[in-house]
């Protein structure tokens, strides 16, 4: 039977620091991104047109899936990051009734 290591902290405000940045969370939005949020093309078919570009779509879905986020959590998480970062990206599709 092998004997369990035990550790001992020397350097406690080191220890707390890398704890804390164990629990940072950081996300680019690169700027082709951003300005290709909107969907700015005519699909030229009738009906409504697309307000999101393709791009913005697997954006969302790819939060999605990493943090495995049901997608009322995905509206709440994306919309705080617009608003944190003052992205400048539409996000009418946060608010159903806007």
């Amino acid at each position: 039977m092998k004997k369990k290591l035990t550790y001992r902290i020397r350097n406690w405000p080191e220890y707390n620091k890398a704890l804390v940045q164990r629990g940072s969370i950081t996300l680019w939005f690169s700027d082709e991104t951003i300005k290709g949020w909107r969907e700015n093309k005519s699909t030229g078919k009738k009906g409504r047109p697309r307000i999101y570009s393709a791009e913005a779509i697997l954006c969302v879905l790819m939060i999605r899936a990493v943090y495995h986020l049901p997608f009322c959590a995905v509206r709440g998480f994306l919309l705080s990051l617009i608003t944190l970062l003052a992205l400048g990206a539409a996000c009418s599709w946060l608010y159903p009734h806007l």
